[in-house]
């Protein structure tokens, strides 16, 4: 079976064709999924010709028609007479040309055999509102929850009060870069310094972080008047779950060939607090 998906629109005016995309459903192999756009449906309400309650009222009866769906198609995977769903692909096509209301779907698009909330959320940020943060796969929340819970027990709390900890930098000390946040620093003559930086986001913005890493590094070298490779500045970050995704790629690569600073697991962090021990570094803001 395909996956689906109709995009969710409401017209602000019935004598127009124009319309505004607030949310999306996709029929997925075993349940449905639907979202909508806080900022769109908003939008909407301040300029349809009609009042704003029934948008709500529209949205509230889709998320009950979905709920209610996907509690039937889990009920049936126990049933041997199944259950036999009418909403699907060709009921959205009949909405995409007689819906003459209010609300209208999109002429239904099949996209594969299975979608990840991944991917569902990644089709949320394309075509219905680009500038709503995708939610976060479970997941992922585990893998950046546990990597900085590593972290803090071996570096973090071993070296609070001695040097600065979990401090944003501002234009007063790197003035190129509005702020930076910093794990952990310290010096004596030298730097010693640490950036945690899970690698679950993609590839572009990770290079951008670690551009901005090795930016204020040099900022800050130059304003101490040290040589740029005689500071240890680390970067903690674990390879990627997915080992041939660009982010794992980009990732063997700054751990191999970066030498500004050193790329470290969570699980080595410890060794960063060893070395402000052994340099006596201390706090110099």
């Amino acid at each position: 079976m395909k996956s689906f998906y109709s995009l969710i629109k409401i017209a602000p005016n019935a004598l127009s064709d124009d319309n505004l995309t607030i949310g999306i459903i996709l029929s997925n192999v075993n349940d449905y999924r639907v979202k909508f756009s806080k900022t769109k449906t908003q939008l909407v309400k301040s300029i349809v010709d009609i009042e704003g309650n029934l948008v709500d009222f529209l949205i509230s009866e889709i998320d009950k028609k979905v709920k209610e769906t996907n509690s039937l198609l889990q009920k049936s995977n126990n049933d041997i007479f199944g259950y036999d769903n009418l909403i699907n692909s060709e009921y959205f096509k009949y909405l995409s040309v007689y819906s003459n209301g209010v609300l209208k779907f999109s002429n239904p698009k099949y996209i594969g055999s299975n979608v990840s909330e991944k991917d569902f959320n990644k089709l949320f940020h394309l075509f219905v509102d680009s500038k709503e943060k995708p939610k976060m796969d479970s997941s992922i929340k585990k893998i950046e929850k546990e990597f900085y819970q590593r972290v803090d027990n071996q570096l973090i709390q071993k070296v609070k009060g001695r040097v600065h900890t979990k401090i944003t930098l501002d234009s007063s000390i790197i003035p190129a870069t509005s702020t930076f946040e910093f794990d952990c620093i310290g010096k004596n003559g030298t730097f010693v310094g640490a950036k945690a930086m899970p690698f679950t986001q993609t590839k572009e913005t990770l290079l951008k972080n670690v551009n901005t890493y090795i930016s204020v590094i040099a900022q800050l070298s130059a304003k101490y008047h040290q040589e740029l490779l005689a500071n240890k500045f680390f970067l903690i970050a674990d390879e990627p779950v997915k080992k041939n995704s660009p982010e794992a790629k980009y990732w063997n690569q700054i751990r191999t060939n970066e030498n500004i600073f050193k790329v470290i697991l969570s699980t080595e962090s410890g060794m960063v607090a060893d070395i402000i021990d052994r340099n006596n570094a201390q706090m110099f803001i």
